[in-house]
């Protein structure tokens, strides 16, 4: 090779290790910018990191909250949040009554409607004063309220005598804790109804008119609810039914109908589901599900001893295989149910943890008493189950709300000491925080007993997600002018009035819910400034001096 040549050469190979290491620098600037915008995406979608939970378990003393004359329904406990730990607002307790004096049950039945009350809860969670709004129909007992996006919390109510031709109805109405309650969502008949909300904070509500399920869905970033999709179902009475989502918004709904348990997906992506057939149910059971990120399912329900006579009573689960599809369900209890727990409110319980576990508490009986056990879901359709109450009193399962460190809070009853009858009228409220610990097994902080009010007409419990402090109300079948309730972790001098000392966690600002447009846009940007950079490196070869000699 001449010198010429070898100069030209040189200086060819020389523009050529440029432009490849341009090139190759832009390739890893256009990589590390995708891995971090992968990163960003992947983050905003993770779970958040779980924080062990370091208050106290100790309660504060049971409290009153005046709420005028014939509780109806509730009271239910709702914290506003798009994740587990980031709270969007402040939490309420939430009931509903029938207006007017306190006379008689003349006087209270003479009204066509009923009101619900919102009371906020403030820093140490103590509830404040409340707002009201009517509803157009006398409320038959069932309420719901659900925290979400927004600082909002979401009611429904169901009501008889409404304004509609129709002998039930439901209504579902939004506001935030504090502020006057907004308009009402949804207003029309049905004979059931159950709401579900899913990590974000998206809101389902499902009502059964005729022979047919209408879902409605509310994504964490709207202001109201989509249109209705149609779930056709068979004729007869629904006595139960549930709803729950997943991140995507798919709605998983299950109902008792015509002595068994059905399920069906309903799919956001307008993909048809078959409707499926799970077991066998009396009328009336206690019935829970849950639906996974990664398109598997849960079920769990009682199948209630009848109502007129003793019989026997059994729990069952079913877990789903890919694609929500159901197999054949799993005994998880068989007991006499004298008592008829097996029908009661929150008897049975199923939530999802912060860590996205799912756990399951329910009543069983164990030596003639009744027990409350509960174990991590697939270790309970395994056959695991730990001891949640005294073995040596009865108890019934009452309550469970996750938390945001990975726990859950339960709640059950238990008669004084030497009562026989485990629903007698000087029934304790007990609580306790447990947790899944490694092997999928489940542990529990000693049990406390928070209050002896009474025989229970119902009972709400909700964990902060700004302190991991629970809140748990109650109404008593005698007190119908009064909600008690209890803080878990208050201290002393919040006892004593004084505010928290503790810090609530910011609520999420829209920044926050945008991240992954962020990345998008850094991703968008470091592909354009790595184009940028193998421009150059071609221009700078283009005007090399015998680059036009090489390609003649």
């Amino acid at each position: 090779m001449t010198g010429r040549h070898a100069g030209v050469h040189d200086r060819l190979k020389g523009t050529t290790d440029t432009g490849i290491g341009l090139a190759s620098t832009a390739a890893a600037l256009w990589l590390a910018v995708i891995s971090l915008a992968t990163a960003q995406a992947s983050a905003a979608q993770r779970p958040p990191q779980v924080r062990r939970a370091t208050l106290s378990d100790a309660w504060s003393a049971p409290r009153a909250l005046q709420t005028g004359c014939a509780v109806a329904a509730g009271p239910q406990v709702a914290f506003p949040s798009e994740a587990p730990n980031l709270p969007t607002g402040p939490g309420a307790i939430v009931w509903a009554s029938r207006p007017g004096g306190c006379s008689g049950a003349a006087e209270r039945a003479a009204s066509l409607s009923s009101t619900v009350s919102l009371a906020p809860v403030g820093p140490s969670d103590r509830p404040a004063s409340s707002s009201a709004r009517s509803l157009p129909g006398l409320v038959s007992g069932e309420l719901t309220a659900l925290g979400g996006s927004f600082g909002r919390v979401t009611i429904a109510a169901a009501l008889h005598g409404a304004v509609f031709s129709a002998s039930a109805a439901v209504a579902v109405l939004q506001g935030g804790a504090g502020r006057p309650l907004g308009v009402t969502e949804v207003n029309e008949p049905a004979s059931a109804s159950a709401m579900g909300r899913a990590y974000l904070g998206d809101v389902a509500v499902a009502t059964v008119k005729g022979s047919s399920i209408a879902v409605r869905v509310e994504r964490y970033y709207m202001h109201g609810f989509g249109p209705a999709r149609l779930v056709a179902i068979g004729r007869g009475r629904v006595t139960s039914l549930v709803a729950t989502m997943d991140y995507r918004s798919d709605v998983l709904l299950a109902w008792q109908q015509n002595s068994a348990i059905y399920a069906h997906m309903l799919r956001a992506s307008g993909r048809h589901e078959p409707t499926q057939r799970l077991g066998r149910s009396a009328a009336g059971p206690q019935l829970q599900a849950l639906v996974s990120d990664n398109d598997h399912g849960a079920v769990a329900w009682s199948d209630p001893a009848p109502e007129k006579r003793p019989a026997t009573a059994r729990t069952y689960v079913d877990l789903s295989g890919p694609g929500v599809r159901f197999g054949a369900p799993r005994l998880l209890a068989s007991f006499a149910d004298p008592a008829h727990v097996s029908r009661r409110s929150g008897s049975l319980g199923l939530v999802r943890l912060s860590t996205e576990n799912a756990m399951l508490v329910w009543t069983d009986m164990k030596r003639g008493r009744y027990v409350v056990r509960g174990a991590p879901i697939v270790a309970a359709a395994g056959g695991a189950a730990t001891l949640l109450s005294d073995a040596r009193r009865d108890a019934v399962l009452t309550g469970l709300a996750p938390g945001p460190a990975g726990e859950a809070i339960a709640l059950w009853t238990s008669p004084a000491a030497g009562a026989v009858d485990p629903l007698a009228p000087r029934t304790q409220l007990w609580a306790a925080r447990t947790f899944v610990v490694p092997h999928n097994r489940l542990e529990l902080r000693a049990p406390a007993m928070i209050a002896a009010p009474g025989a229970l007409a119902a009972v709400g419990v909700a964990v902060d997600p700004g302190d991991d402090r629970a809140l748990a109300a109650w109404r008593t079948e005698r007190a119908s002018t009064s909600i008690g309730y209890a803080v878990a972790g208050e201290t002393a001098s919040e006892a004593a009035g004084a505010p928290s000392p503790r810090r609530r966690a910011a609520p999420p600002r829209a920044a926050q819910r945008s991240s992954p447009w962020l990345a998008i846009g850094l991703a968008a940007g470091g592909a354009a400034a790595a184009w940028a950079l193998v421009l150059a490196a071609s221009s700078r070869r283009r005007r090399r001096p015998g680059a036009r000699k090489i390609r003649r």
